[in-house]
């Protein structure tokens, strides 16, 4: 009985190692193809969306060599890269540093970040400084000079309100290192001290 199993195998492993051999699966040899054209990078770049960015604006480098803080800071939730290293981005969170430390921030529906130069947020902007707040329509951020630190602007209406003041103006020019607002041809109510006599 052993005898027939033993041959019974022998046959089976016999007409196995008789099959085609398998066939090579690795990849026809590359052709010449000096024809070919290279995928654009700035193609690539123009269909790139992502989610989720830190931007940063950095303050002019020192005259010591260190570099500068950051001036300006946006975060987004979304975002796309265009030519040039320009960001567009929505659901903006931005923070523009003072030279003390201060911070005045600002939120946005949507937004444009030229890589140091300039960034504009816009829709339903909302700036807040210390006890200060502002509604907008846009806001631009321009990098200042080597001297000078950056300023934030609009020409277009500006709601301001503060426990002191309720204001309207037609626009405004912030330069947050030295805490100066610049309004144009504005309108409102100031409080002078805690009561009216």
């Amino acid at each position: 009985m052993k005898r027939p199993f033993l041959f019974f195998i022998l046959i089976c492993l016999a007409f196995s190692s008789c099959r085609k051999p398998v066939p090579d699966a690795s990849p026809p040899p590359l052709e010449d193809n000096t024809g070919a054209v290279a995928p654009s990078p700035t193609s690539d770049l123009e269909s790139m969306e992502m989610k989720g960015i830190n931007l940063y604006m950095h303050r002019r480098v020192t005259a010591e060599g260190a570099s500068g803080k950051p001036e300006l800071w946006v975060r987004a939730d979304s975002f796309s890269i265009e030519e040039g290293q320009v960001y567009t981005f929505e659901g903006a969170h931005a923070v523009i540093y003072t030279r003390d430390d201060g911070e005045i921030t600002v939120d946005a529906n949507r937004g444009r970040f030229e890589q140091d130069k300039s960034a504009v947020l816009e829709g339903e902007v909302r700036l807040v400084a210390g006890t200060l707040k502002m509604i907008l329509n846009d806001i631009q951020w321009q990098r200042g000079e080597e001297d000078t630190g950056g300023m934030a602007l609009t020409d277009n209406p500006v709601i301001i309100d503060d426990p002191d003041l309720q204001l309207n103006a037609a626009d405004m020019r912030l330069h947050p290192d030295t805490r100066v607002f610049e309004l144009g041809n504005v309108s409102g109510v100031v409080r002078f001290g805690k009561e009216l006599m």
